[in-house]
């Protein structure tokens, strides 16, 4: 059966590793019931994971205690390596001028963007195109390597558990930097705040429950993204098999499986077109994306705050949500 685990600091500032006994949290002011691990606050991920496949009978006992779920950390720990989706829902590939997905578009992030749930989003200086994108981050399990081959027979060998995430991303460095900057656009520090629980589940369970995830994005009250897992177009056993080609991933490791549509940036014609013409001119392709952008759209400024959500249809479970407050670097 699944279990919820979160990492928190707690008032002396030690990190600790927990089982969630109550409600999922969907605000920082939330208070939670925690049920601490034997094991140490700053161990990754991956040793985690490693214990609880090892020992998942020790997940289950312990002493309950209340903490502030503002006090909860990202449960994905920054030794992670992150590999993401892109245009992975076809409303969000259509809304960026791709209608015809044929190809899956996978990029790096840094794992220095991680962070809490609760924590705000830093604008950089300079960065004038903020934008979200809801995402279900699966986490694996075990090692991913040459020669594996995943199918919904297995991936449950290879998948542990799921993360809500937001990778926030500033389009104007993406876009306007030179030769196009997705890994930087992507990867700056508070640019991936994840949780507030990593849903950790059985290996029979993981194959229906990455069909069944809903996720959705709130901004400023309205909401701007939904959808189910189930729309994906390259769906996670296919995308490990690709990853498995080209490189290895090990426990704890996360792919991010890609943005719904409804994010702020959208392909006009008129972008795609400044793009195409000034390619090799830094300078006019940067002012001519600012302000079409603009003209479309207001992005996300200081003080502005995103909410995000995630539950599991099959087990009707809620699996908590996020909500950040945007603030200057």
């Amino acid at each position: 059966m699944a279990v919820s685990i979160i990492r928190y600091l707690d008032d002396a500032g030690a990190l600790h590793w927990g089982r969630l006994v109550s409600q999922p949290p969907t605000g920082p002011n939330d208070i939670v019931k925690v049920i601490d691990l034997a094991i140490d606050g700053n161990s990754s991920t991956g040793e985690l994971i490693a214990e609880f496949e090892w020992n998942s009978k020790a997940f289950e006992r312990g002493q309950v205690k209340q903490i502030k779920a503002k006090s909860l950390q990202s449960p994905v720990t920054k030794d992670a390596t992150l590999i993401c989706q892109g245009l992975n829902y076809s409303d969000h590939a259509a809304e960026a001028g791709h209608h015809q997905r044929k190809q899956n578009l996978l990029f790096a992030k840094a794992s220095a963007s991680l962070s809490g749930p609760y924590d705000d989003i830093l604008r950089p200086a300079g960065v004038e195109l903020l934008d979200y994108e809801v995402e279900v981050g699966i986490v694996l399990r075990s090692k991913l390597g040459m020669g594996d081959v995943v199918d919904d027979s297995n991936i449950g060998s290879y998948v542990a558990g799921v993360v809500l995430c937001n990778d926030v991303s500033a389009r104007d460095v993406m876009f306007a930097a030179s030769f196009m900057q997705w890994y930087q656009g992507k990867s700056y520090r508070t640019f991936c705040p994840a949780g507030p629980v990593l849903y950790l589940m059985a290996p029979s369970e993981v194959a229906v429950t990455l069909e069944n995830l809903e996720i959705s994005l709130t901004y400023q009250g309205e909401r701007r993204q939904h959808a189910i897992t189930s729309q994906l177009i390259f769906k996670p056993a296919e995308t490990l098999t690709q990853i498995a080609s080209i490189t290895d991933l090990g426990f704890g490791d996360m792919i991010l499986t890609g943005t719904p549509g409804g994010v702020i940036a959208q392909g006009t014609p008129k972008l795609i077109e400044t793009l195409k013409t000034h390619l090799l001119d830094d300078a006019s392709r940067r002012e001519g994306i600012r302000v079409e952008m603009k003209n479309l759209a207001n992005f996300l400024q200081p003080g502005e705050s995103v909410s995000l959500t995630m539950r599991d249809l099959h087990a009707d479970v809620d699996l908590g949500g996020q909500h950040s407050v945007i603030a200057e670097e």
